[in-house]
């Protein structure tokens, strides 16, 4: 089993290391750059006139690293077929198991290190809290995840306890942060002793329950579930084809789709899609989300208006290949639908989300931005006006071009 694992764990690397490199293209990566430029620029201007010692500052300092320990679920990669061709190894998935915490531990690390790293001064001026505390503190919310991955995976039995145990493990990990940071500031990094304890006691009781009947469709579930939650975030950025979609109707957005008297067939398809399909409603949730968080966080319009405008043409980038979304159904080729405007119809739909997403944030901007409202808000709109009237039509010619002469799928890579 541990062969396997070892086989699994490599596969899983060599996909993993693929999507990574589509996401961080060259364009990706430098408004990945812009934006934490901003973030960082906005930190180090906050702590220049934070008043020291209040008393939420140890809730924020613990919720931020609570909230950066909870990626990172446990890794199984248990398909389908080991149901029927592994299920009388019961006795040595354990052996599976512990290969695969060690691959699981991974991001973990990584997440909390790095939000450890960015938070030192806060914690340090701010809070009180002096190096090595705070280092104990963060090997102790770190030693915490890998034992909420060691009590997962001794719980796919019958009893159906994984999600319960999991967030069980996380509740006590929020409140030994909390007790370290209220209760013994000055030793808070003796918590450490917590978690090693229990990552000893549940060795020892997972000796204990090895001879219990493993449930191999409770553990497939929960690897395909998590396998999802993977797919949609690197979905974000680039196509996916093993991602699950469940496309279903939402009755509280039918107001937003006119009936079919009203538009062309594929405009009425396009705009259906995007409201019941998820992975492009979601995509356009997120952005419009991460803008306005971006904007309560920085509230400066000089870094928010710039951060807003590329967040824009990232949702309409990733917008774009919803014009292939009915290519493969035989039942669009056999309907008499018109193809020579499909691009049209296409600018059409993407140009409405748009602006429904710049009227959202133009609403939080409103309210929200301390100075230069209006200017911010007319920037937003012409930026919006933009990419609806010159950006989408000259990429949507495209579109018009493979449908109209057959040409392959321009699909971003």
């Amino acid at each position: 089993m541990r062969e396997l694992a070892k086989k699994r764990l490599s596969a899983n690397f060599k996909q993993s290391t693929k999507y990574l490199a589509l996401v961080f293209n060259d364009f990706f990566v430098l408004a990945l750059i812009f934006i934490f430029g901003a973030v960082m620029f906005w930190y180090a201007k906050i702590m220049k006139v934070l008043p020291a010692g209040k008393w939420y500052y140890p809730l924020i300092l613990a919720g931020i690293l609570w909230i950066a320990s909870l990626p990172g679920k446990l890794v199984t990669l248990f398909q389908e077929a080991d149901r029927q061709f592994l299920f009388t190894q019961d006795d040595a998935v354990k052996d599976y198991l512990d290969e695969m915490r060690g691959y699981s531990r991974l991001l973990p690390a990584i997440l909390i290190g790095i939000t450890a790293a960015i938070l030192y001064p806060f914690a340090s001026l701010k809070v009180g809290l002096n190096g090595s505390n705070y280092l104990f503190l963060v090997l102790a919310l770190y030693w915490g995840k890998m034992a909420e991955q060691q009590v997962v995976s001794q719980e796919f039995t019958f009893d159906h306890r994984v999600k319960r145990a999991s967030w069980l493990a996380r509740g006590l990990t929020l409140a030994m942060l909390l007790a370290a940071l209220y209760l013994i500031p000055q030793i808070a990094g003796i918590v450490i002793l917590i978690p090693v304890a229990a990552s000893f006691f549940l060795k020892k009781r997972g000796e204990k329950r090895q001879g219990q009947v493993f449930d191999w469709q409770y553990a497939i579930d929960y690897e395909t579930e998590r396998k999802d939650l993977v797919y949609t975030a690197f979905s974000l950025f680039t196509d996916v084809r093993e991602k699950r979609v469940n496309i279903r109707r939402r009755k509280y957005l039918d107001f937003l789709l006119p009936s079919l008297k009203k538009e062309t067939a594929n405009s009425f398809l396009f705009r259906r899609s995007l409201l019941r399909n998820p992975e492009y409603l979601n995509l356009l949730a997120r952005m419009t989300a991460f803008i306005v968080l971006i904007s309560l966080m920085i509230a400066d319009w000089t870094w928010t208006v710039p951060i807003a405008f590329l967040i824009l043409y990232l949702t309409v980038w990733q917008l774009l290949p919803l014009a292939e979304n009915y290519d493969r159904n035989i039942m669009y080729r056999v309907y008499p639908i018109d193809q020579a405007k499909k691009g049209q119809d296409l600018s059409r739909v993407l140009s409405w989300a748009l602006f429904l997403q710049a009227i959202v944030v133009a609403a939080v901007w409103l309210i929200a931005l301390p100075k230069e409202k209006i200017l911010s808000v007319g920037l937003l709109l012409l930026w919006t006006l933009l990419l609806a009237k010159v950006y989408l039509p000259y990429k949507t010619k495209e579109v018009e071009k493979r449908a109209r002469y057959g040409k392959k799928s321009g699909r971003r890579k």
